[in-house]
């Protein structure tokens, strides 16, 4: 019976042994997983801690940092010259923003993760348009406008407690921006609205001057206004159209006017610089042919103190020859001037044999 059970001892030892060795690995086992899932977690939580850590403000972005809902950083583009133009908006005594630390470069920024948020806002220009609106100028003409302005977020910090929205940003604009302009143009008369640019833009430079002032206070700058387009209304094309013609035939009938002015006077200088010419060339013939009849005279005279006689009988042909043409006859006297000195030749030429 004892070598039985010493058997049946040794035989239940087997078993027990066989089975605690699962048990252990298991335990090793379930501890690797339990660190492995610890590590995940803790990985994950810095990852989440980091993400919530870091942010990124961009070329074209700006930002608030809010800590526990209050403002305590805004950051903007280097070239925002408006925090420092409006001090008044930022650290006056009693000003939204006392105290707020300004920013002005752009790239990877720290928060106090899930104390701190970041709200951001474009810093590129926004295009207003606004729709049809009519104007009387101090004339009493009217015309239909339409303005576009372009503006921009200045401030986010004022910004984002005032509008925090372009669309509302938009709304306020439109019920500010019109008025003032069209207050303005009213006060012009019609030909300067329309054809002096340099009344216009004057115009509406002291419109965006009165806007940025009124707008200010919510971080905005308008940054240009222009008139889009100006129509006239149905009612008044007609008669604006024949007032266009008639001035336009008022401005034709002073050119033609200028014009055969100026061709008079091109004419008449013409007929008086013809005259001196004339003149001139008159005078210069006059002197020339005066000039040949004295050196004709001057030959005369030296031909006839050389050969009195020859001269004589040559005037004496000349005289014949002009007075005796398409067959003429002259009677003289054997003693006339023109007859004696050839007659006297005549004879005393010797006789041919």
């Amino acid at each position: 019976m004892s070598d039985m059970h010493q058997e049946h001892a040794q035989g239940s030892e087997e078993p027990i042994r066989a089975e605690s060795k699962p048990q252990g690995m298991r335990g090793k086992g379930s501890r690797r997983i339990k660190g492995l899932i610890i590590g995940l977690v803790i990985a994950a939580a810095a990852i989440v801690l980091l993400a919530n850590s870091l942010f990124i403000v961009g070329e074209a972005e700006q930002a608030v940092v809010n800590r526990l809902g209050v403002i305590n950083k805004v950051i903007v583009n280097y070239d925002n010259t408006f925090v420092d133009e409006h001090p008044e908006l930022m650290n006056a005594e009693g000003a939204p923003l006392q105290g707020v630390t300004v920013e002005r470069e752009s790239g990877l920024y720290f928060k106090v993760p899930f104390v701190e948020t970041v709200q951001k806002y474009p810093s590129w220009l926004f295009t207003y348009s606004s729709g049809t609106e009519m104007v009387n100028t101090a004339d009493k003409k009217q015309y239909n406008i339409t303005i576009f302005a372009q503006w921009r977020v200045a401030n986010p910090a004022l910004f984002h407690i005032t509008h925090r929205s372009q669309d509302k940003a938009s709304q306020y604009l439109d019920n500010l921006i019109c008025p003032v302009v069209i207050q303005n143009i009213n006060r012009l008369q019609a030909t300067d609205f329309i054809s002096n640019k340099d009344v216009l833009n004057e115009s509406l430079g002291e419109a965006l001057q009165s806007i940025n002032e009124t707008v200010a206070a919510g971080g905005l700058e308008v940054v240009d206004i222009q008139v889009h387009r100006t129509s006239l209304p149905p009612a008044n094309l007609q008669s604006t159209y024949d007032r266009m013609m008639a001035n336009r035939a008022k401005v034709a009938q002073q050119l033609r006017s200028e014009g055969e002015e100026q061709y008079q006077m091109q004419v008449s200088d013409a007929d008086r610089e013809a005259r001196v010419l004339t003149a001139n060339a008159i005078e210069e013939s006059a002197r020339i042919r005066g000039e040949g009849d004295a050196q004709a005279l001057e030959i005369y005279s030296n031909s006839y103190s050389a050969d009195p006689e020859f001269y004589g009988y040559w005037r004496s042909l000349q005289a014949l020859q002009t007075s005796l043409k398409d067959g003429a006859t002259l009677v003289l006297d054997p003693s006339h001037p023109l007859w004696a000195d050839l007659l006297k030749m005549v004879q005393e030429e010797p006789a041919v044999p």
